[in-house]
Formats: structure tokens, C-alpha cells, sequence
């Protein structure tokens, strides 16, 4: 079958996100059956959303648990090992995953009518996603040893070792979570993703009652990959989509790859942006002094996950919309999801940054995470500013611009670097923390201009 990813959906098979932001339409236009789907579908889209900060709010409470718990065990030189080793697979699992999960969420979101045109695409992303994220995974073993050289750390060598098989399972995972993105399963998503993040802190909970070294907490990211794969894989088989082994020949594997190619170097930079103020602290410090930043960092991120959240609930509406060619909507859209977004994440980043030396006391001194809370109020006044923009990032990818959205995360990584270049030698932790906020900043400059240039959409 060949593959039409930009073909235009069934008037009626999706609800749009974007239609339940507006108000509903007075019954005189809509008539009394046009109201009650309009407040159908703004129900569904509100508690879709809240479904996925449920689990975002799990994946924040386990991080926090994770690290101070290793923070607490093993002291922050060991947080610091597990960290840049974290870093490091994360930003491989993107090269792992190569930009397959973004071809086949673009491609679901545009055929969500077509069950079984829906199983080849996920089955063909599946296909090629573990020819990939194999290849990558062996690189990684082989490579370990100069990861550890260029950040003065065997321990981080060895911790890589460990988690180069989860590659190939993150990636896998990775595809399946989109394609219940693409199909609008936000509730299983959201369950699935919230799952991720308890197995790893059963994970490495378990690694340490073990009693094993420090650089072994490294490999809880392939169990917990791995444990998570085979419940994904059971779901989404039974319950979304019927997968099966796709033939080297689909035409798919090549929508897919041209695609994700396009498209992968903007997770990976992405993913970069969020890690290289850790790898360079790294280089120029101490794995102690990684511990103590990366502390705070990691709690920053999951706040920083709240307008992902609704950028995976808006991204396969979008995606609607340019189908439809209506453009206002995505613009009222915008201005409903600023309004609410700021005022969330000042009353979230105000609670956590007072609740912060709260969990310092609670962890105790021993920890030697003190100077941490400095580096996130940094960390959140940047994020804050951003949470407004941030949701709309997917619009390059909806939108058929990939080339355009990778060159916004190089700006902002090549930005970032630069910075953590310039303000980490003088500045150690606390340098690392300004870079990365002025960076958030830039980011959500970046997106407006982009899309009022590109879609003459004013976000």
C-alpha cells in the first residue's frame, strides 16, 4: 500500500483538541447536536489532558525519589555517575529511535480512521526502529571506554556498558507511545509513560538494596525498558492496533525513514539541550559537583514535562488542522493555551521552589546537595517563561516542516553550549543553570518567529 500521509481524514473520525478550545458555538449556528459534541470533545480533551499530568506528575515524584534516594544511599558522587551516564543514553536513544516515532505519530494522526493501514505503519516503524536502535546499541558498548575518558570517569564507562541494551528497547517503546499518541489512546499513554519512570525506581532501588557498586545503578535503565516493552507491546497489539512482522518492502519503512531522518536530529539535539549542561559540567568538574547540579536539573525537567504534556495532545490536532487548511484555530488555540499556562506553572514553580529546602532537610546533610536550590530557581524562572511557547513546538513536524523544526533545537542547543562554554569555568553549577534558562528563553523566541514566518500563525 502506498503510503498518503497528508491525506486529509473523514470529516467526523477525530475530535479536534483545537475545536475544544474554542467556546462552543451558539446553538442558532450549531444547532443542538453541534453543542453537545462541541462540549463532548472539550471534555474529552480536558480530561485527556489531566490523564497526562497525572503522569507527569508520577514521573516527577519517582525522579525525585530516584535521586534522592541514590543521593541519600550512595552520596552525590554516585548521583553524579548515574547521571551522566543517564545523559549519555538519552541523547543515544535518540540517534536509536531516529526519528521513526515521529513519522509514524504524523502518520496515525492523519489516518486515525484506518485501523488497518494503521498497523502497517506502526508495525513498519517497529521494523525499522529495532534495525536501528541495534546497530546503535552496539555502538555504545564499543564506545563506552571514551565516553569514560572524555569525562574522567570509568565509572561512567562501565555504567554505559549496562544500559546499551536498553537502547533497543527505549526505541521500541518509544514507537509504540507515539502510535497511541497518533490514535488519541492519551489515557493508555498516559498509564504506559507513568509506568517508564515507576520501574525505574523499582530498578534501581533493587540495585542498591543489592549492595552493588555504584556504577551498576546504570543498568535499572534496561530493566525497566525491558519490563515496560513487553506490557507496551501486549497493549498496543490487543487493544489499539494489530501488529505483526512487517516485510523489508513496505513501502512504509521508507515514508518512515525519509521522514525521521528529517526529522531525528531534532529529537537528538533536543535531547542535547537538556543534558549538555550536565555532560560539560562533566568535563569541567568534579562527579560530585554533577550530582549537586543534576539534582536540581532532574526536578526541573519533570516541572519542564507540563507543557509537553499538552503539546502530545495538541500535536495530532494540529496535524488535523492543517489538513483542513484552518489556521485561526490553531491561533485561538494559542492564545487560550498561553493564558492558562502561564498562571499554572508560576503557582507550580512558586510551590516547588518553597518546597524545595523541604526535601533538602529530608534527605539530610550527609546528602551535600545544599547549593542545589539555587540552581533551580534558575532552572525554573527560564522554564516558566517557556511553558507559554513550548506546547506548540510540534507545529513544525504537523505542519510538513521537519528541516525547519531541527534548525530551532540547533539554534537553541548550539546557544546552550556556547553558553555552559562561557559560564561554567567562572561560574561552575551556577553558570550551568543560567545558560540552560536563557537558553529556554531563546527557544520560545525561536518558536514564535518561525511560525508566524513559515504558517503566518501568531502564536
Amino acid at each position: 500500500m502506498t503510503p498518503d500521509p497528508v491525506a486529509p481524514q473523514n470529516e467526523t473520525a477525530v475530535p479536534s483538541a483545537i475545536d475544544a478550545a474554542d467556546e462552543p458555538s451558539p446553538p442558532a449556528a450549531t444547532g443542538l447536536g453541534g453543542l453537545r459534541e462541541s462540549l463532548s470533545l472539550k471534555r474529552r480533551f480536558n480530561a485527556e489532558v489531566v490523564w497526562n499530568l497525572a503522569s507527569v506528575g508520577i514521573l516527577g515524584v519517582s525522579g525525585i525519589l530516584m535521586n534522592g534516594v541514590i543521593a541519600r544511599w550512595r552520596g552525590a558522587e554516585a548521583l553524579g555517575i548515574f547521571n551522566q551516564v543517564f545523559a549519555i543514553y538519552i541523547m543515544l536513544s535518540q540517534i536509536a529511535v531516529g526519528g521513526v516515532h515521529l513519522s509514524v505519530l504524523r502518520c496515525l494522526s492523519y489516518h486515525q480512521d484506518d485501523r488497518a493501514k494503521c498497523g502497517e505503519i506502526a508495525s513498519a516503524g517497529l521494523l525499522l526502529g529495532f534495525g536501528l536502535s541495534t546497530v546503535v546499541s552496539a555502538c555504545a558498548y564499543l564506545l563506552s571506554g571514551s565516553f569514560g575518558a572524555v569525562l574522567g570517569s570509568p565509572a561512567v564507562a562501565t555504567g554505559v556498558v549496562l544500559a546499551a541494551p536498553g537502547l533497543v528497547f527505549f526505541s521500541l517503546n518509544k514507537i509504540l507511545l507515539n502510535a497511541l499518541n497518533g490514535l488519541r489512546c492519551m489515557r493508555a499513554f498516559a498509564v504506559l509513560q507513568a509506568l517508564r519512570f515507576i520501574f525505574l525506581l523499582i530498578s534501581v532501588v533493587a540495585i542498591l538494596a543489592s549492595g552493588r557498586p555504584s556504577h551498576d545503578i546504570a543498568l535499572a535503565l534496561t530493566t525497566s525498558e525491558l519490563a515496560l516493552f513487553v506490557i507496551t507491546a501486549t497493549y498496543v497489539r490487543v487493544r489499539a492496533v494489530h501488529l505483526f512482522i512487517a516485510s523489508p518492502a513496505s513501502p512504509w519503512i521508507a515514508e518512515h525513514l525519509s521522514f525521521g531522518m528529517r526529522g531525528f536530529f531534532a529529537g537528538l539535539l533536543s535531547e542535547m539541550n537538556t543534558r549538555v549542561d550536565v555532560l560539560m559540567l562533566g568535563y569541567f568538574t568534579s562527579d560530585a559537583a554533577v550530582g549537586v547540579y543534576s539534582f536540581a536539573a532532574i526536578l526541573a525537567e519533570g516541572f519542564c514535562q507540563i507543557p509537553l504534556v499538552v503539546r502530545r495532545n495538541l500535536d495530532p490536532i494540529i496535524g488535523r488542522a492543517f489538513s483542513e487548511n484552518n489556521r485561526e484555530r490553531i491561533r485561538e488555540a494559542a492564545r487560550r493555551v498561553k493564558k492558562i499556562m502561564y498562571v499554572l506553572m508560576a503557582a507550580i514553580a512558586l510551590a516547588a521552589v518553597g518546597g524545595f529546602p523541604i526535601l533538602l532537610w529530608l534527605l539530610g546533610a550527609e546528602a551535600g546537595l545544599g547549593p542545589s536550590w539555587a540552581v533551580f530557581v534558575i532552572l525554573m524562572a527560564g522554564i516558566w517563561i517557556n511553558s507559554g511557547y513550548r506546547p506548540f513546538l510540534g507545529i513544525f513536524l504537523q505542519g510538513g516542516r521537519p528541516g525547519a523544526y531541527t534548525l530551532i533545537i540547533f539554534t537553541a542547543v548550539a546557544g546552550n553550549v556556547l553558553l555552559n562554554l562561557l559560564l561554567i569555568p567562572p561560574l561552575g553549577i551556577y553558570g550551568a543553570a543560567a545558560a540552560t534558562s536563557i537558553m529556554f528563553v531563546g527557544e520560545a523566541v525561536l518558536i514564535v518567529l518561525f511560525a508566524r514566518r513559515l504558517f503566518a500563525v501568531a502564536l
